[in-house]
């Protein structure tokens, strides 16, 4: 398989070379029409612009995994975007002259309703799909040809910046193994790179570090010869934790790795990226809490408003108004915070990663700057935003 972190370009950290990459970018000159969207949009001289947002298009699912990181809930529970919801989102997106979006869950596939408009809103305002998550659940033979006909149908793989990625995750996920290796062959073998790009999310038990991917490889072998391991790219993650740092290559836990480690190896997540990841990102939950960071345990610090009730130019520019964000994209990651928190802190405080160490971190810079505590974004009810949207469209 195609490891994580391969090929990385940054703007302005020489050549870009396209269709290389997890997220590949389909020209060499993907961050100058990046540009040229944010300006025709009036976003020039912010330092903080998302290129992609990571958009949860409902929180119901056929699955329930222990470890969510997205809270996700059962198909009776969750909750998916409306009509008007998705009509709103694509102008906000289109607004600010948004490159890309991700769509997650929740499952996507129980919401094939709202999935494919969503996708043709998104495309038809030049607006690329940068990735499609699943746990898989469409694979089962009768499914699979006709969900891939749908999607092609609705413009997902008519990206104009990034070939777009189809992300199967596997780990706690119930999905029988042999549907995924269905989507997988059905994939490569009716698509090129230039086309779709594949991935396996796969998440490890932190107790024995068993990654499922290994099964996942057996069942296609058993039912379709050797795995595609040139065209498979990998995430591999531990549940709740990162397993990035020499110090946690262990059996155990993570847990002891100080703050200013993880400060100093931190990846400068606001810097314009394609390739690896596409950065710098943001989070939308399905009722519209938006976050200037895609991480599933983002700290409430980074949340800075309700797309369903203010305009997303505004929560932007609230983002590049944040002293805590501005020293992270002003420094290069978390080791912009060096000096702005107390090194006694930094050094003896310990946590599991990168997003552990930023909620810290973020809670300690308002302390030692005697501001207020952070206010979690208010969850608006679904009734309120209908209504919300409704005067708003009049």
């Amino acid at each position: 398989m195609i490891k994580e972190g391969a090929h990385t370009f940054i703007q302005g950290r020489g050549e870009v070379v396209p269709f290389l990459g997890k997220y590949a970018p389909k020209r060499a000159d993907v961050f100058e029409r990046i540009e040229r969207r944010f300006a025709a949009a009036g976003l020039t001289g912010l330092r903080y612009r998302p290129l992609r947002i990571e958009l949860e298009i409902t929180t119901k699912c056929n699955d329930s995994c222990p470890s969510c990181g997205m809270g996700a809930l059962p198909l009776a529970q969750g909750i998916t975007l409306t009509p008007d919801q998705r009509s709103r989102l694509v102008d906000e997106f289109d607004s600010i002259g948004l490159p890309t979006a991700a769509i997650t869950g929740g499952e996507p596939f129980v919401a094939m309703h709202a999935l494919t408009p969503l996708i043709s809103g998104l495309r038809g305002r030049g607006i690329d799909i940068s990735k499609l998550t699943t746990n898989g659940v469409w694979g089962a033979e009768r499914r699979c040809q006709r969900t891939f006909d749908k999607l092609e149908k609705a413009g997902l793989l008519d990206n104009e910046l990034v070939v777009p990625l189809l992300m199967l995750s596997v780990g706690e996920q119930t999905m029988p193994l042999q549907w995924v290796a269905r989507i997988i062959h059905h994939a490569i073998t009716r698509y090129t790179e230039r086309e779709l790009n594949i991935a396996v999310s796969s998440l490890a038990d932190p107790a024995d570090r068993n990654h499922k991917i290994y099964d996942l490889i057996a069942a296609y072998e058993r039912a379709y010869g050797d795995f595609p391991h040139d065209r498979v790219h990998s995430t591999m993650r531990v549940y709740l934790d990162n397993d990035r740092l020499p110090e946690q290559r262990k059996a155990d836990r993570p847990g002891h790795t100080t703050v200013a480690r993880w400060m100093d190896a931190c990846f400068d997540c606001f810097a314009p990226t394609v390739g690896t990841y596409i950065l710098p990102s943001a989070l939308l939950k399905q009722d519209g809490r938006w976050y200037a960071c895609a991480s599933f345990d983002v700290p409430e610090s980074l949340g800075f408003g309700n797309i369903f009730t203010t305009p997303l130019r505004t929560i932007i520019e609230r983002a590049n108004d944040s002293e805590y964000l501005q020293l992270i994209a002003d420094g290069g990651g978390l080791r912009g915070l060096h000096g702005a928190v107390s090194a006694e802190f930094t050094k003896n405080t310990t946590c599991g990663g990168f997003c552990d160490s930023c909620g810290l971190l973020s809670d300690q810079f308002r302390t030692e700057r005697g501001l207020p505590p952070v206010t979690p974004l208010p969850v608006i009810p679904a009734d309120d935003l209908r209504r919300r949207l409704t005067q708003s469209a009049r």
